[in-house]
């Protein structure tokens, strides 16, 4: 149930693009300087080239235009300025986000310039600083694009759905400063998440969630022991996905807080430190009733429980106090809510912490784990007669090959 996706296959794969990627900065260094340098020489002959029209035809480049009576210059109009015209060159409201999805901001990370950390003997892939177990990722462009084309081919196959997808990074990219970077062989997470959100090939709506945890990376928002974030840490992402879908979030003042202390995170075995570093872990109860279905297996009957299991003990099982851990399939009802809405989240463990938060904008939240989820997402959601879905993925499991497959698998 709380099976975590082929930890030792995807480090070794993130190794490997880190130390290839190293090795092409120099070379990609000299080709962007010859690049620049050929930009600006193309830029001052445009100029020069712009001057010399300028003074030779004169009037000519107003041809567009015609005087008024007055002798002032009138821009004649087109299309699109003509009331009821077809061609408006607006800005969507959707086209507005995917900008501001593809904007970036760059974490203000605590460092005194000096400190640095060393890799865990017991778990590859894994940098320990500060008392924190650091995954180190890396990507190259193919594996960025294959994730972003398998999100677009449900998107063709379903276009009555509203598609959106989040790419969550991991700790490392708020924690690690990026002097060491280059030292330990990991990468800017946000790069790829850029490239993912720009290589769409059909109508997907990408969700920032990136810059909404730059604004809170003092507080707790990733665990020290564990490859997840934590409960604070999925709730702001929620509150970017509201305020990007022109929703009100949930507030946590609203909602009575309880803790599960002593949690040991899946990274705790990669040092002895860690232990004096031990995790907490955070749930919300709602200011309304609630009530989940849960299927344990593929296939079989679901049965009613409870959006959160409130009985989870401390231990290395606390996580999965977020529906119950993972599951083929999960769904969450607010049981006061009637505006009709539904939604389906495609998840990895990620999106455990996540979907809870949902049930405050819709009546139903449908948590689908494409990893054990056997089925047509798209049957699915016509037969359920949900038309929104959100694919959230951490920024690991979007870079590797065989998790973006097991997506592909569920179209």
């Amino acid at each position: 149930m709380y099976e975590n996706f082929d930890d030792t296959r995807r480090a070794s794969e993130s190794i490997r693009r880190s130390r290839a990627a190293a090795k092409a900065k120099k070379e990609r260094r000299k080709k962007l300087i010859i690049r620049r340098a050929t930009i600006v020489i193309v830029c001052l002959l445009v100029a020069a080239l712009a001057i010399f029209l300028v003074i030779t035809l004169g009037g000519m480049l107003f041809g567009g235009c015609s005087k008024s009576p007055g002798g002032s210059v009138v821009q004649q109009s087109t299309v699109s300025d003509v009331k009821g015209g077809s061609e408006s060159t607006d800005t969507s409201a959707a086209t507005e986000a995917n900008n501001d999805a593809l904007t970036f901001q760059t974490p203000n990370i605590k460092d005194d310039g000096e400190t640095e950390g060393y890799f865990s003997n017991d778990i590859a892939g894994v940098y320990i600083y500060n008392g924190m177990a650091c995954e180190l990722f890396g990507w190259d462009d193919d594996s960025a694009t294959d994730y972003a084309s398998a999100i677009s081919e449900f998107k063709k196959k379903a276009p009555e759905f509203t598609v959106y997808n989040m790419v969550v990074p991991n700790h490392t990219e708020f924690c690690l400063p990026r002097r060491l970077n280059d030292e330990v062989g990991t990468m800017i997470q946000s790069e790829n998440i850029k490239k993912i959100y720009e290589s769409y090939t059909a109508d997907v709506q990408p969700i920032n969630c990136y810059n909404k945890l730059c604004e809170h990376i003092d507080e707790y928002i990733y665990f020290n022991t564990d490859h997840h974030w934590s409960g604070l840490g999925a709730y702001y992402a929620y509150t970017a996905f509201c305020e990007q879908t022109g929703q009100k979030a949930l507030d946590l003042k609203d909602c009575e807080e309880r803790t599960i202390p002593k949690f040991e995170g899946t990274l705790i075995g990669s040092d002895q430190t860690l232990w004096d570093n031990i995790d907490t872990v955070h749930f919300w109860m709602f200011p309304y009733e609630t009530h989940a279905m849960r299927q344990d297996n593929p296939g079989e009957d679901l049965y009613q429980t409870s959006v959160y299991y409130e009985e989870e003990p401390s231990g290395p099982y606390s996580y999965g106090v977020f529906i119950w851990g993972d599951a083929p399939l999960f769904v969450c009802y607010n049981d006061e809510l009637n505006n009709g809405k539904k939604i389906a989240v495609v998840k990895e463990s990620y999106g455990n912490a996540f979907a809870p938060y949902l049930t405050n904008n819709y009546e139903e939240v449908h948590v689908i784990d494409f990893r054990y989820f056997e089925g047509s997402l798209k049957s699915y959601m016509e037969k359920n007669k949900i038309d929104e879905v959100i694919f959230i993925n951490n920024v690991m499991a979007a870079n590797t090959g065989v998790q973006v497959d097991r997506i592909r698998e569920i179209f």
